[in-house]
């Protein structure tokens, strides 16, 4: 239910900094918090270019891991709500 809500929305990351350092990705956010993020979230954030639609996302994801859609939108739900924590994501309306 809550995925049927978000898979329209765009999601644009907001950060004053990013650096891939081997399979993590840091990014200073603007607040000055430094986030380290796992290959997964790098991924996410990557393309949440404000171009994407989080239904786009789950699409590349499907196509580059081997993983169920159920799984998919529950992880994404998590990760979305943590990076909104972060304040390094926020979704916009199509």
């Amino acid at each position: 239910m809550i995925f049927a809500w978000l898979k329209d929305k765009v999601p644009r990351v907001s950060y004053l900094k990013k650096r891939m350092n081997d399979e993590v990705l840091i990014i200073s956010a603007n607040n000055l918090a430094i986030y380290y993020l796992n290959q997964t979230a790098a991924f996410f954030v990557n393309l949440a270019d404000g171009t994407n639609t989080i239904d786009d996302i789950k699409r590349k994801f499907q196509e580059a891991y081997d993983v169920s859609e159920d799984v998919l939108e529950k992880d994404f739900i998590e990760m979305i709500r943590d990076l909104q924590w972060k304040k390094i994501l926020v979704l916009e309306d199509k």
